[in-house]
């Protein structure tokens, strides 16, 4: 069984298996009671602040940085992404971090719920790109991607060493699948 902590206020916390859900700011340490924020703190390990430097990083365009909240020498590495339909390990995920310098517009995240379980953490997020037309045209493009990583916290540093990136479906995708409507 986990280590529980009972909190002041009565409700019971453990930081071996603890949900956090970001729309309503409340951890449930397995599906009762709230988790208080300075228990949330204990557990060292915040994933609004892992996604901020991980987007920093790709925003100042320093692959060494980005490469850095990769597990890419662990063996168990995989990333899949949609986009290329390809699984990537360490090694070519790794050669494809080294091309953010070349990278467009500015990442940013949305975290949806972050999941811990012992010395591994899900993180779910929306991840969004904005790229502004270089040219004063005003157009603004935004990429709306859908991540889910899960972060080693075994380690010195929190790391990924797996994850699933998946571009959201557009409404017009939605509504007109496998492009079944006509016009």
């Amino acid at each position: 069984m986990g280590s529980f902590t009972v909190e002041n206020d009565g409700t019971v916390a453990s930081a071996a298996n603890v949900r956090y859900d970001a729309h309503s700011s409340r951890g449930f340490p397995g599906e009762t009671g709230d988790v208080p924020r300075h228990t949330r703190e204990r557990m060292l390990f915040d994933p609004d602040r892992f996604l901020m430097y991980y987007a920093d990083a790709f925003n100042g365009r320093d692959p060494e940085k980005l490469q850095s909240f990769f597990a890419l020498d662990d063996p168990r590495f995989a990333v899949f992404e949609d986009i290329s339909e390809d699984l990537f390990n360490g090694n070519s995920y790794g050669a494809l971090l080294e091309g953010a310098f070349d990278a467009m517009g500015e990442m940013s995240f949305e975290l949806l719920r972050c999941d811990r379980f012992g010395d591994f953490a899900i993180i779910h997020a929306l991840q969004k790109i904005v790229d502004e037309d270089n040219e004063d045209e005003g157009v603004i493009v935004e990429a709306q991607i859908r991540a889910t990583m899960w972060v080693v916290l075994s380690g010195e540093e929190a790391r990924v060493v797996a994850a699933h990136f998946s571009s959201s479906p557009s409404s017009t995708d939605v509504a007109c699948p496998q492009g079944m409507c006509t016009g």
